[in-house]
């Protein structure tokens, strides 16, 4: 059996107590100390105390990363829709089929007619039922 490096990795980011005090990194603190930070090269959990007491930097054999983030904070870009990404309203109030949906209703439309009676009946029957072909 051999582990590597991402084995040892997983098993950090799994494990729920800190690696430099042993006990558990809960969620849900009173205290600003045991706030859960999370090592941004590695993934392993601490409390707050624990990685500035630690020297400010992961203490996972090899990782030694500096940079952490708080656990639950979107590190990542948030979605971001302005109104001209919208499509303008139609002049009834609703907003108008898309150009990719009168498209595929039109090839549906176009698949319909080339089935025969006999393939149509069966297709309403199989949808009747709930069955996909």
């Amino acid at each position: 059996m051999r582990i590597t490096d991402n084995d040892i990795s997983e098993a950090n980011r799994l494990s729920l107590s800190c690696p430099i005090c042993g006990n558990a990194v809960e969620n849900h603190t009173d205290g600003p100390a045991l706030v859960p930070v999370v090592c941004d090269k590695c993934g392993t959990l601490y409390h707050r105390a624990c990685w500035e007491q630690s020297g400010g930097k992961c203490a996972v054999l090899g990782c030694g990363s500096d940079k952490f983030h708080v656990y639950g904070k979107n590190t990542k870009p948030v979605l971001k829709v302005k109104y001209t990404d919208l499509p303008a309203p139609s002049v009834n109030g609703g907003t108008g089929p898309s150009a990719q949906t009168r498209r595929l209703k039109e090839e549906q439309k176009r698949q319909v007619e080339r089935m025969t009676l006999f393939q149509r009946f069966w297709r309403w029957l199989l949808d009747q039922i709930k069955i996909n072909p």
